[in-house]
């Protein structure tokens, strides 16, 4: 045991070294990056969240408790919390404990280490003015608004700024605690949402009320806000291809209440897409939630943010509802264990939203609908890096940093998109499948077991076992630098017959690039192997078409 708390110790400290100095704080706006040693040193395991929101002074006063075991035997900790916050108590739980702030982050020392397995709990009663948001859901923060009606109207995005905007916590995407309850307390009339199950309301007699949630299964840290408005509450039920039936909720403004059915059921039909591909919808055990917000989404686990205001495509489909719901599979049930893969919930995510077209319209609108992805690219920092980064590194665009990237979301879909055509669409879709549940089994839980942390190295690891195929260079090439291939063709000249074209790629510092390619000649397709970049193909009449539906990523 003391040689593997070494190595663990070891490794730990590796990571941290990443930095070329470990910083004792980071800017506030910051989460994910290098995991601090002090941070590395436990587990979370639950978070009990009270908040009390004052929309009138755009003000929250809050405790948190959180629960943890140790993983390191320490007798220091450190959590994140911005500082707007003034901290009044901070104990854990039966006497105060020794704690300094520093840049967000608070420092908290116990009067005796922990050692490996044993509990910790903190409680910290916090108050202050919170950052609002500038361009929710990206930029984000608390939004103070107000309904059609002019009721006040509160919501909170948090995912690429950090959960220490709201409460303190380990705002880091490697660890999900496994429960979570939120109470929310807001003014008379409106009603707090929060993730998981409605466990009831407290009315205080003051002209407020405290709505409580719990969660039991595990839920990032973002995912942990509220939304409070005078909302009514649309209910509806789903069954499952096994014959499981669970609810459906809409917590939906009164001014939009007429048009709440519509789109539910379109959120019936994307809950059986979602299931035939990828499997059942991972938190039955709790809720299919969707809440109205003043801003566009975000993938809040069952709870996910829709503000798209009923806006269909000319099929009916709300795209909004359709990207943000299926974050439930790529976000929730399977999440990227640090932010340098993002790309395995924004690009896994928009691949499906352009599988969606397929099953609606065919593979010609699929194959449309793809190829328009690509003329966003940016193709300036690698979709999936293999240092750490903070959420806004893979997400935003230098300098400023107030617009995505994008190609986390087209190129990641596009590379997907790319190892379909390369693997077939039998290992293809198992390949998928098996990303969102490695197992049947798993498909049957309920319970929190059924989710993962993952790291872009899995996919690849699935993804070679479902073709056969050795698919590191791919990987290489597509996701862990910038640039794109490029295919050259030559012909020749003054050919009548049996003439033949060259094929090569080029490809950046000569990576190597066996991608085949389908040439088309006189209306049928051949498949040209590039074991070592270079092919040819025989033709008489017709120039052949290379690649004519564009299902390789290359640059143009």
């Amino acid at each position: 045991m003391k040689k593997l708390l070494c190595s663990v110790i070891t490794l730990l400290m590796s990571i941290s070294a990443i930095s070329a100095q470990r910083e004792l704080g980071a800017r506030p706006t910051e989460t994910g990056g290098p995991l601090m040693f002090e941070q590395a040193v436990f587990d979370v395991q639950d978070y009990d969240i009270s908040i009390a929101a004052d929309p009138k002074t755009k003000s929250i006063t809050g405790t948190t408790v959180m629960t943890a075991r140790t993983v390191i035997p320490t007798n220091v900790i450190v959590l994140d919390l911005d500082m707007a916050f003034t901290i009044s108590k901070l104990t854990d739980g039966v006497r105060d404990l020794k704690y300094e702030r520093k840049a967000g982050k608070i420092w908290i020392w116990f009067p005796q280490s922990k050692q490996v397995g044993d509990v910790i709990k903190t409680s910290i009663t916090y108050a202050g003015t919170p950052k609002e948001a500038p361009r929710p859901p990206w930029v984000g923060g608390f939004m103070w608004k107000k309904t059609p009606n002019g009721s006040d109207w509160i919501s909170v995005a948090l995912q690429n700024d950090g959960a220490d905007l709201m409460f303190p916590c380990k705002d880091h995407p490697s660890d999900k605690p496994a429960t979570a309850s939120m109470h929310i307390t807001v003014p008379d009339p409106l009603m707090g949402v929060g993730p998981g199950k409605y466990m009831g309301v407290r009315k205080n007699g003051d002209g407020t009320s405290v709505y409580s949630w719990r969660m039991t299964n595990p839920i990032a840290n973002y995912s942990l806000v509220f939304n409070a408005a005078p909302y009514k509450v649309i209910e509806d039920k789903y069954k499952t291809e096994a014959g499981e039936t669970m609810p459906i909720f809409f917590y939906i403004l009164p001014e939009s209440f007429e048009k709440g059915p519509r789109l539910i059921a379109e959120q019936k039909k994307y809950l059986a897409f979602y299931e035939k591909y990828l499997g059942p919808y991972p938190f039955r055990s709790q809720k299919v939630g969707i809440v109205e917000t003043p801003h566009l989404g975000m993938e809040h686990s069952t709870a996910i943010a829709y503000g798209n205001q009923f806006k269909y495509n000319e099929d009916g489909t709300d795209w909004l509802l359709l990207h943000e719901f299926g974050h439930e599979y790529w976000a929730n049930l399977v999440t990227a264990s640090d932010w340098r893969d993002f790309w395995i919930h924004e690009g896994f995510q928009s691949y499906m939203d352009t599988l969606y077209t397929e099953t609606l319209h065919g593979k010609e609108a699929y194959i449309k609908a793809m190829r328009a992805r690509q003329r966003g690219f940016k193709n300036k920092q690698p979709v999936a890096p293999r240092e750490p980064k903070i959420a806004y590194q893979v997400y935003m665009s230098e300098p400023d940093y107030l617009n995505s990237d994008g190609d986390i979301y087209g190129k990641g879909a596009y590379f997907l998109h790319t190892l379909r055509y390369l693997i077939g669409d039998t290992a293809f879709f198992k390949a998928l499948r098996h990303m969102a549940y490695p197992t049947k089994e798993m498909e049957k839980l309920t319970d929190g077991r059924q989710e993962r942390l993952v790291t872009t190295d899995d996919f690849l690891t699935i993804a070679e076992a479902e073709s056969g195929m050795k698919l590191d260079w791919l990987f290489e090439m597509y996701l862990r630098q910038p640039k794109l291939p490029r295919l050259v063709t030559a012909l020749p000249q003054d050919c009548a017959s049996n003439c033949k074209m060259l094929l090569s790629w080029e490809t950046p510092n000569n990576m190597p690039f066996p991608m085949p390619v389908d040439v088309v000649i006189g209306g049928k397709t051949q498949r040209v192997e590039m074991k070592d970049g270079r092919g040819s193909v025989t033709y008489t009449g017709a120039l052949p078409v290379a690649d004519p539906d564009g299902w390789i990523l290359k640059a143009q």
